[in-house]
Parts: C-alpha cells; structure tokens; sequence
C-alpha cells in the first residue's frame, strides 16, 4: 500500500513543517499585530464614549441643580413680593388660601423637574442669549 510507504512519510512531514512554519510567522508578524490595534482602537473609543457620557451626565445633574436653585430663589422672591404687597393681602384675608397657592405652586414645579427632559431643560433660558453662561 502506497499511503503506508516509509519514504514518502518523511517527504510530506517535512512540507507540512515547512507551510505551517511560514503560515504561522506570516500570521503572527502581520495579521495578529493588526487585529489586536483594531481590539486596542475599539476598547479606547468605548472607553472614551463612556468618559462623555459620564461628563455629560455630570453636566446635565449641574444644570438640573443649577435650575432648582435658581427656581427656588425665585420662587422666594414671588413669595416675599406677595406676601408684602398690600393688595394681595387685601385680596385674600386669610391665610389658608395663600398657603393653597403655594402648595400648586410648588407641586406644579416639582412636576415640571421631575417629568420634563434634560433636553428640554438645557434649552431653558433664564437670561437673555448672550448673558446665558454655558456651564
């Protein structure tokens, strides 16, 4: 039988040592350089989106803190206005109805903070255009 032939077995061991050498250094030396960049390139471009969006997010809970304090300083505002003005005192003389606009008042604002999108909220501005400073 040809296949079991002593001499022809050295031949083709030799060969395939030869083509899986140079398959191996051809592979090793210029394919797997170039996979790992591409692996190396995709792990800093997630790690980088990551970044943004964590400076993101970071921004948007500044600005969303930023608009609560501003909301409450001048929600204060509106109130020791109301509550000094004359008329308004006249208006209502007695207590329980200012306290119930206050309770709308603020449960109408913690509804629009608590349900409106940040999108929305960056767009809000409380100045005019070129004195709205971005943070």
């Amino acid at each position: 039988m040809p296949q079991l032939d002593r001499v022809i077995i050295f031949s083709q061991i030799f060969w395939l040592f030869i083509i899986f050498s140079a398959l191996y250094i051809v592979l090793t030396h210029f394919f797997l350089p170039l996979f790992l960049k591409s692996l190396k390139l995709r792990r800093q471009i997630i790690e980088s989106n990551n970044s943004e969006v964590l400076h993101l997010n970071e921004r948007a809970a500044a600005k969303q803190i930023l608009i609560k304090q501003k909301l409450l300083s001048k929600l204060l505002i509106i109130e020791e206005f109301l509550l000094e003005s004359y008329k308004f005192q006249k208006y209502f003389k007695n207590e329980q109805q200012i306290i119930s606009i206050d309770e709308k008042i603020s449960i109408a604002t913690i509804n629009y903070l608590l349900y409106c999108d940040s999108l929305i909220l960056n767009n809000i501005l409380f100045y005019p255009r070129f004195l709205n400073s971005k943070i």
